[in-house]
Formats: C-alpha cells, sequence, structure tokens
C-alpha cells in the first residue's frame, strides 16, 4: 500500500506542467495612503519570472526593491481530479506620490513557461492612517524647511532648518537619511541630526532637527523641492505578555516646498572679486630688511564666510622689477565639514637684485557685505623692505617678473608715498639691570605644602562666608523678632519707673513716658486709652494683671490731670511689682535659622530689577560733533574717575583712535577687554588697535584672535576667573559637608552622588579658572600695565646718571607697576627683569 500512494503522488505531481499558468495583481485593487509604504505583490502560478523580466512605469507610483517567497498546494480527491499549484511570488513596497487614481496598466511578462499577460489594476489614494490608531501622519508628525527669511542677496549664503516634530509615543526611528534636492542652490551637507523633547497641552513630542547652509547663484524666485525621509512608527504591541513584540510601519515624510528670492547685486565696481559674505585680509612680509639675493617672503591670506566655490583667486599684486619673482602657489584651507568657511593664503618669494628701499603697496580686495547691503574693501597695510648690499649681487634676468597675479609696473614717481604705517612685531624684552641693594636682613616664608594650602583656603573661605552669613541672618532675626518692641518698653517702663522713685516732686513728664511705654508692653494701639481699654488689652495677655494695671493707669491720670497732682504712697511699690510680674520672652537664637532670615530672596529680586537712571554724557555729543579732543579730556575725566568702567575705556579709545594715536588707543581698548572679555566690541577694538598700532604682545595677539585655549580664557575677564575659582573652593567645601552628612547617617542615600557630582564640578571649574588665569598671565594682576611706546628701562629713577645701565624697552611690553616715585614708576617683568620709566609712557590697564 506504501507504494501504491508513492507511486499515485508521483504521477499527480508529474501532471503539475500541465496545468493553467497565469500572473496577477493581490490586492488586485482597492486603496492605497498618501505617502504611505504598502505591499503590493505580483503572483506567478505555475511559472517563474525570467531573468530581467521589467514592469510598467506608473505615474505617481514608487515600486520598491521586491521580497521573493514561493509554496506549493496540492490537493487530493476521490471523485475528483487531483491538482498541485505551484505559486512564485514577489512581493514590492509600493508608495503613493500622488492623491489621484493611479492605475497600474495591463502588460505582458516573460516567464520560464512563456510571455503571459497581467491584467490592470486600479487604486484610489487617500489619507494615511497610522495603524489602528484612526489618526492621520499629519495629525502625529510636521515635517518643515525654514530659513530666517525668504528674500537673500545673490552670493549670500544662509542657514536652512529641517525639523521633524512627531508624537514621541509614535516614534521609532528614522529609516533613511534627509533627502533633498535643492536646486539651484550650492548646499553643505546636513549636519548630523539631533534629538530633543518638548510638552505641548500635555503631550510629549520629539524633536528631530539638522541644519545646512545653502546659497543660489543667480537672482530670481526659486522654488525648491519638498525635503523627504522614511519614518518608522511604533504602531501597538502584540505577542505574548512576557514576550511582546513592537509592531512598526514605515511612512514617508514630505516637507513644504522653500519659496526663495535672490535679489541681484547693486552695481559692481570694477575691482569687484564677486566674493559675497565677511571676509578679512592680512598681509605679512617676512623679513623686511634683507640682503642682495636673500629671500623675502610676501604672504596674503583671504579668511572667511561667504560664497568660497565662487572665490577664484587673489587680487593682483605689484612689486619692483629689481626682484625676481618665484611662481606662487596658492593654498585654501576650508573648516572641516564646512563648504562656505575657510581661507585662501599665497605666499610669494621675492629675491632682490639690487639694493635700496622699496614699498609694497597694498593689497586691495572687495566684496559684497550682506549685513550692510554694500560693497567694502579691505586693504593691507604697505609695506617697506630695505635691501642691502649682499656679498655677490644678483642680476635680474632678462624677461622676468611676475606670473599671472603680478603686474611689474613701478609706480609713477609722481605718485605721493603712502604713509608708513609701522609693522606688528613682538616686543623685545629688556635686558637685565642691577637691582637695588638690601639694607636688612629678612625670613623667607617657607611655602605650605599643597594639602595644607587647600584645607587653608577652604576652611578660610568657607568660615567666612558662614559667619558673615550667621550674622546676617541673626540681625535680620533680631530686627524681625515680634517682642523686641515689648522689651525695649519694659526696659524704658523700669528707668521711668526708677527717676520717679528718686525725684522729690511728682513729674508728670516722667508718668506720660511711664503710660506710654506700658502702652508698649501691652500692645495697646491707641494713643490715649483710657483704663477700661487697657485692662482689656492686659486681659489678653494676663488676665490676671489686668485689674491691677488698668488701676495703677486711672490713678496715673488722676494725677496728671486733677488739682491735687499726687500719686497714692503705694503707686511706686505697687507699679514696681506689676512690672516684675511681667515676663517678655527674649530673643530666640535659633530663630535665625528659619528660611525668611536665611534666604531674603525678595530683597536679591528687588536689588535687581531697579531700573539704573541713564545720564547724558557730554562727550559723547563732542565726538559726535568730530571735536574729538574734547571727547577725549571728558572720557579721560571718566576714566580717573572710574577706572573699571569699560565702556569709558572703550570711548576714549575711540577718540584717541579718530585722532590717529592708535598706541595709546590700543591700550586704554586692552583695559576694556580686561573688564569685559565677552563683549564683541571690545574684542573689536582689541583687533583692530593691534592692527593699527604695530603693537604685537604674544598675550593680547592670542587672545584678540579667539583662537586654540583663548576660546576658554576670554570667556571671561580675569577678576571672573579669580571669582570661578572661590565658587569652585566653595563647591568643594559644600560636597564635604554632604559627605560628612552622609557618614553620621544625617541624610539619605542620596548624598554621596549629589557630593562627588559636585566635587567634579569644582574640580572642573577650578582647573578651567587656573588654566585661564595662567594663560592671562601679568594680565591678571591688578598692577599690570602696557608701555605705549617705545621707551629706556634704567636701573635708577633718574635722567642725570649718565653712567647707570639702560635698556631699550619695546612699545607693548607689558608689565607690573611695583611702586611710583616723582613721576617714575618701576615695573616688574615676567622673566624677572625690573627697572624704572616715565609715568606718562605706561597706561595702567585696571587702576
Amino acid at each position: 500500500m506504501r507504494r501504491f500512494f508513492a507511486s499515485l503522488l508521483f504521477f499527480s505531481l508529474g501532471a503539475l506542467g500541465a496545468l493553467a499558468q497565469t500572473v496577477r495583481w493581490d490586492p488586485p485593487g482597492g486603496q492605497l495612503g498618501f505617502n504611505q509604504t504598502s505591499d503590493l505583490s505580483l503572483v506567478f502560478e505555475n511559472c517563474e519570472p525570467e531573468e530581467g523580466a521589467k514592469l510598467p512605469t506608473v505615474p505617481g507610483l514608487k515600486f520598491g526593491r521586491p521580497s521573493v517567497s514561493s509554496s506549493t498546494n496540492a490537493s487530493f480527491g476521490f471523485g475528483s481530479a487531483n491538482s498541485v499549484t505551484k505559486t512564485y511570488m514577489l512581493t514590492f513596497p509600493v508608495v503613493a506620490e500622488t492623491r489621484t487614481p493611479i492605475t497600474i496598466p495591463a502588460f505582458e511578462i516573460k516567464t520560464d513557461k512563456g510571455a503571459l499577460a497581467v491584467k490592470a489594476v486600479k487604486f484610489t489614494v487617500g489619507d494615511a492612517t497610522l495603524g489602528n490608531s484612526g489618526l492621520a501622519v499629519d495629525d502625529i508628525v510636521t515635517l518643515k524647511v525654514t530659513t530666517p527669511r525668504d528674500t537673500f542677496w545673490a552670493g549670500e549664503v544662509f542657514p536652512v532648518s529641517y525639523t521633524l516634530n512627531i508624537v514621541r509615543r509614535y516614534l521609532h526611528s528614522p529609516a533613511s537619511n534627509v533627502e533633498w534636492q535643492p536646486a539651484p542652490l550650492v548646499t553643505e551637507d546636513w549636519s548630523k541630526l539631533e534629538l530633543s523633547e518638548t510638552l505641548i497641552r500635555g503631550e510629549r513630542y520629539a524633536i528631530l532637527a539638522q541644519n545646512t547652509r545653502a546659497y543660489a547663484k543667480a537672482p530670481g524666485n526659486y522654488t525648491i523641492k519638498p525635503a523627504s525621509q522614511l519614518l518608522n512608527f511604533n504602531i501597538s504591541s502584540s505577542g505574548f505578555a512576557f514576550l511582546p513584540m513592537q509592531q512598526v510601519e514605515q511612512r514617508k515624510l514630505e516637507s513644504n516646498p522653500l519659496a526663495l528670492t535672490i535679489k541681484p547685486l547693486p552695481t559692481a565696481p570694477a575691482d569687484f572679486s564677486g566674493a559675497v559674505g565677511d571676509f578679512t585680509f592680512t598681509s605679512k612680509v617676512v623679513p623686511v630688511t634683507a640682503a642682495v639675493g636673500e629671500p623675502v617672503t610676501w604672504t596674503i591670506e583671504l579668511a572667511g564666510t561667504g560664497n568660497w566655490p565662487d572665490i577664484t583667486g587673489l587680487p593682483q599684486r605689484e612689486v619692483s622689477n629689481d626682484f625676481q619673482v618665484v611662481q606662487p602657489k596658492s593654498k585654501r584651507t576650508m573648516k572641516d565639514g564646512a563648504l562656505f568657511e575657510g581661507a585662501l593664503s599665497e605666499d610669494v618669494v621675492l629675491v632682490p637684485s639690487r639694493p635700496g628701499t622699496y614699498k609694497l603697496a597694498p593689497v586691495r580686495f572687495t566684496y559684497f557685505e550682506t549685513k550692510t547691503g554694500t560693497y567694502k574693501t579691505i586693504a593691507s597695510e604697505p609695506v617697506t623692505v630695505t635691501v642691502t648690499a649682499g656679498s655677490a649681487p644678483v642680476s635680474a634676468p632678462a624677461g622676468s617678473g611676475a606670473p599671472v597675479q603680478f603686474s611689474l609696473n613701478p609706480p609713477p614717481s609722481s605718485t605721493a608715498p603712502a604713509p608708513v604705517v609701522p609693522n606688528a612685531v613682538p616686543p623685545v624684552p629688556p635686558e637685565n639691570l642691577p637691582r637695588d641693594p638690601l639694607a636688612e636682613s629678612a625670613t623667607g616664608f617657607v611655602p605650605l605644602p599643597f594639602q595644607s594650602l587647600v584645607i587653608a583656603c577652604l576652611v578660610t573661605a568657607v568660615s567666612l562666608v558662614f559667619l558673615v552669613w550667621l550674622i546676617l541672618a541673626a540681625l535680620r532675626s533680631h530686627e524681625n523678632d515680634p517682642e523686641r518692641r515689648r522689651r525695649a518698653a519694659r526696659a524704658k517702663l523700669a528707668a521711668a519707673l526708677t527717676e520717679l522713685r528718686g525725684s522729690s516732686t511728682l513729674q508728670p513728664a516722667l508718668l506720660r513716658t511711664w503710660q506710654q511705654q506700658a502702652a508698649a508692653l501691652w500692645e495697646v494701639p491707641h494713643a490715649a486709652p483710657g483704663s477700661p481699654m487697657v485692662h482689656a488689652y492686659v486681659g489678653q495677655r494676663a488676665q490676671d494683671a489686668a485689674t491691677v494695671w488698668a488701676r495703677l493707669w486711672s490713678e496715673a491720670d488722676r494725677a496728671m490731670h486733677s488739682r491735687e497732682n499726687k500719686l497714692p504712697q503705694d503707686w511706686l511699690t505697687r507699679a514696681e511689682g506689676a512690672l516684675q510680674s511681667v515676663k517678655v520672652p527674649g530673643w530666640p537664637p535659633f530663630s535665625l535659622l528659619a528660611p525668611r532670615n536665611l534666604l531674603p530672596f525678595l530683597f536679591v529680586l528687588l536689588v535687581l530689577f531697579v531700573p539704573t537712571s541713564l545720564k547724558a554724557d557730554p562727550a559723547a555729543d563732542r565726538y559726535k560733533a568730530a571735536d574729538f579732543p574734547a571727547a577725549e579730556a571728558g572720557w579721560r575725566t571718566a576714566v580717573a574717575a572710574a577706572p573699571a568702567d569699560w565702556t569709558a575705556r572703550h570711548n576714549l579709545g575711540l577718540a584717541l583712535a579718530q585722532q590717529d594715536r592708535w598706541a595709546e588707543a590700543t591700550a586704554h581698548w586692552t583695559g576694556a577687554f580686561l573688564l569685559n572679555a565677552r563683549a564683541d566690541t571690545t574684542r573689536w577694538d582689541l583687533a583692530l588697535g593691534l592692527q593699527r598700532s604695530g603693537m604685537a604682545p604674544p598675550e593680547l595677539v592670542e587672545l584678540s584672535r579667539g583662537e586654540g585655549r583663548a576660546q576658554l580664557v576670554r570667556l571671561a575677564t580675569p577678576g571672573e576667573w579669580q571669582l570661578a575659582l572661590v565658587g569652585a573652593a566653595l563647591l568643594l567645601a559644600l560636597a564635604l559637608i554632604v559627605l560628612l552628612l552622609q557618614g553620621y547617617r544625617r541624610i539619605g542615600a542620596w548624598g554621596k552622588p549629589v557630593a562627588l557630582t559636585t566635587i567634579l564640578l569644582a574640580v572642573l571649574l577650578a582647573a578651567a579658572a587656573t588654566f585661564s588665569l595662567h594663560t592671562y598671565g601679568a594680565l591678571a594682576n591688578p598692577e599690570v600695565a602696557l608701555i605705549w611706546k617705545p621707551s629706556l628701562l634704567r636701573s635708577i629713577p633718574t635722567e642725570a646718571d649718565t653712567t647707570q645701565k639702560t635698556s631699550p624697552l619695546s612699545a607693548g611690553s607689558i608689565a607690573v607697576v611695583e611702586k611710583t616715585f616723582l613721576g617714575w614708576s618701576k615695573l616688574q617683568f615676567a622673566a624677572g627683569q625690573s627697572g624704572w620709566i616715565h609715568t606718562e609712557d605706561l597706561i595702567k590697564l585696571y587702576r
């Protein structure tokens, strides 16, 4: 029997090739969700597609990569034909990208059984809903591409933001990167995805954000295509309670199209380079003194943010035919991941062939500044190169000259020479000079171990702060004590009774004082109460004493207002006894720990929000009227009155700069920077002053550029970093107190992680403050000064002694003023040198 059934099954399977073959769509129609990924299967029965078989193009319907599956179904019966059906299925993920009905036309497809026809199917497109929630995708998620405004200049670089807001419980994960065709815009790559959350009307939303920058080369009105992204949604959980399975549904989302208006640039000057943005231009010549045949390197660099893809080169330069010019090489350096932020530099080697003095003319670069909507020309300073005679003169070869970027025509002799601006060179440290003799012997202080120093700082700072805090809280508690007035009234009552007992005659004034203080003791709010009222108020506090005090009050009234003008003989005795029986509570010391005494926030808020009155500034009016000397005098007086006023220093520098006194202006601008290092104004002033004055102290150059460690250092002034160091010590002390409380089991388990976190923050803050103060160096000393003009450092403060040792002192030197003497100041330099110069040659930066 087993052989019989095996043979029957074999012959039934052999009849498979005789069955009909069909190809059809499943489902054969229905509805698709707009921008929703759905499964559409092409089913092959009793056949398989040949390799290279193609589907028709369907407008509005996007086919994804199909998955393949196959199955075999066999049916057997008695009295009916047996059949075996083999099914081969291609399942396509499809997305409806239009809201109009979609028709997949009829077509033929090649199979292993020949070409077979596939019938047409039609689908309607409706709003996509998410799972079984009944909510449309637009109700759950919004996708936007935005810019700060919709109008920009041609070539202007502007930010573009991509934001996806979604109800947090539906977010599973992004299924693709952002797809965006921004033509005709030139764009950078999208930034890294940033995820944040917010609460809107009780619902938590996730915010997925990315940013880029772009610009348009040509003017016009543009509509940029929407951005799109595939997103996986959480639908629901299914499966067993102990092994749940999250159901995920994938949708394609589209943003709004971006409408932009690109304005044409105004009529450009002849030397316009095509650059649009914000740029800086620097020029450097090294060395400025060379012998014949020695190379001189002339470097120019253009840096900034703008339409760098359209910037092809640097401006032309002019040099004399007496130089041999080596072909320059341009170097373009872009910021990592940026297309519109970088620098373009070019080094040119000049080899002089004749001795003489040569002036390298300024190099000018014109670009369009989008902030002001105008063309701006920036230029390097002219440089004078001195060529001395060499050991072997070098003759210029015929036809030698500059390539591409150069014009070798010497400037006409009739051209007026440009004013010479001093070259920015670092100050030369002065030589060591003999110091003053020491008349008396003195012992030095041995430094403490580091641990002892830390403990001393912590104990001193924390103890002092807590002591002052407790004193202020105690004073505030004493002032707010409700029994304070009663205690004062009781003391004055005792003094009045003592005077009455010592007086030979009745003094109405003393009785009146007794009544006033008695009313204050029992808090009677009336100016002239009668004995019934006194009885009532005394009874509220001491019922037994009410009758006694009311009788004393009545007898005092009769004594003051009757003809006899006499008190009962035992009145003083009864009054003293009544006063002795009154016990007024003293000041409770522990009341200083009440929150209202330790944390007077209302007072702090009141101080913070008190408006400051603005005063008219006559010096500013003089400055606006172009009377710069008068403005200088006014602001110099303001700086002398308030040396810590950085705005006055900034203004004084402006007045000096307008008079071409750049060195003095730079000194005052340095002081303003050290008092407010975060202000854009002081940073700009410092960079401008160093550029125009010719001074280049390494410390100030690094701070003005804001690169490397200077990015951290100039987040605060030296004084603010010192406060940060003190704050770090206080944080460390508080953390140690919390650990002590934890060790004595006075607080819960939260104490240890909080204390360790606070210690970490304190160490980081202290490290940042110490590093920054070390970087500031002498600039963190309150007596620091800047020598603003070349001077002579002397051993002793006199010009009469010509035999003393002296040393030249460069402009831009930084030193600490130790003391002054009759118009002289003694300076101490970082390397240990010291000496005297005229006080007028320096400007103190804090004093």
